[in-house]
């Protein structure tokens, strides 16, 4: 009979391949690997290594850990190993270069590094109690490289349809005005502007390299004559009042001081207009077993949501697991009667209506 001592033990040493994987796909990515070969095709290290400007010895060990990962394929593995061609299969090419589907992944293990880069601030932060406010790029690009292809691909086509009233606001004239707090690498502002033509979108983040990389995305996607990103927070005195929706997605929880961006959020709307506020989709209390999603969203807060809400004077300490008693909470405190779901299909999120 296995204990559970046995099955921690076991499932320990299944995170520790898993762990592994994450690490090497995170190399793959960063040196561009996975791009070279499908580019290319079947590639032995030598041929790899050539065209990446990279180590011949250090690739092909990446190559054969990755094949016996069943990451990537090999032709012929019973050759010498400088003769052995390794290729991505159709799956992981999907998975690993095809950056507009909603199944892309390779910017994945970007995200689980930065934390482990975090770590030495994060244990003084459990010592003292503070919080921490550096960035780490991994991060930030990892997490706008992620949502980009869901923005681009389902905002504006399943998403906010799904609040009819909206919907029909974005796309009528005269030409809505939008806000997207926390915008991060911008791309819900230039998917907001993609798919409603009518509509003028404003992006503000306190993070002048993340609104940097939105500048970049707007040019690229031909939106910069109608998305205008600003390194500012909510409160801004200069941001101009009347906007048609006002909208905050995975932003809140993140914020030492939650209630007073909620309050500039409805400052800001226009009496007519719309705060959503999208977070995680979580249970309404502690549990065992957990809902759905609360044990990964304990685990990012733990490694990283809870330290950037732990910052400043008095914050509020939210973390990822923002529940809705505890949004409610917050949202009368900045001056409204009440929240809604928005009732808008999705499998990570909650959409929240605030009223009044």
């Amino acid at each position: 009979m296995t204990s559970d001592a046995q099955r921690l033990a076991a499932r320990i040493s299944d995170a520790t391949l898993a762990f592994q994987d994450v690490l090497t796909i995170y190399l793959g990515e960063r040196l561009g690997l996975y791009d070279d070969l499908e580019r290319n095709g079947p590639s032995t290290s030598a041929q790899l290594a050539s065209r990446t400007g990279t180590h011949e010895r250090y690739v092909r060990e990446w190559l054969e850990q990755q094949a016996c990962a069943g990451i990537l394929g090999c032709a012929e593995p019973g050759a010498p190993a400088g003769e052995r061609r390794f290729f991505l299969t159709t799956a992981s090419a999907e998975v690993l270069t095809d950056r507009d589907s909603l199944l892309w992944s390779a910017a994945r293990p970007r995200s689980l590094v930065a934390l482990a880069q975090k770590l030495p601030m994060l244990r003084e932060a459990f010592r003292s109690g503070r919080g921490i406010t550096d960035g780490m790029e991994d991060a930030r690009t990892a997490q706008g490289d992620l949502g980009r292809a869901a923005f681009l691909r389902q905002l504006a086509t399943e998403w906010l349809p799904a609040v009819p009233d909206v919907d029909a606001r974005l796309r009528a004239e005269p030409p809505a005005r939008v806000l997207d707090v926390g915008c991060g690498s911008g791309w819900a502002s230039i998917a907001l502007a993609r798919g409603y033509p009518l509509a003028r979108v404003d992006g503000l983040d306190l993070d002048p390299a993340a609104v940097e990389d939105a500048r970049a995305n707007a040019r690229t996607h031909g939106v910069e004559d109608r998305v205008a990103f600003h390194a500012c927070d909510a409160a801004a005195p200069e941001l101009r009042e009347g906007y048609d929706l006002v909208i905050a997605f995975e932003a809140i929880h993140d914020m030492p001081r939650p209630v007073e961006a909620l309050a500039a959020m409805r400052r800001l709307a226009s009496p007519s207009g719309t705060v959503l506020v999208v977070e995680m989709k979580v249970g309404e209390s502690f549990a065992l077993p957990p809902p759905p999603n609360d044990r990964l969203n304990y685990g990012w807060s733990v490694l990283t949501c809870l330290s950037s809400s732990m910052c400043g004077e008095e914050p509020a300490g939210t973390g990822t697991l923002l529940r809705r008693g505890t949004l409610e909470s917050y949202a009368r405190r900045a001056g409204f009667s009440a929240i809604e779901d928005a009732g808008v299909p999705h499998e990570g999120w909650t959409f929240w209506r605030l009223l009044g």
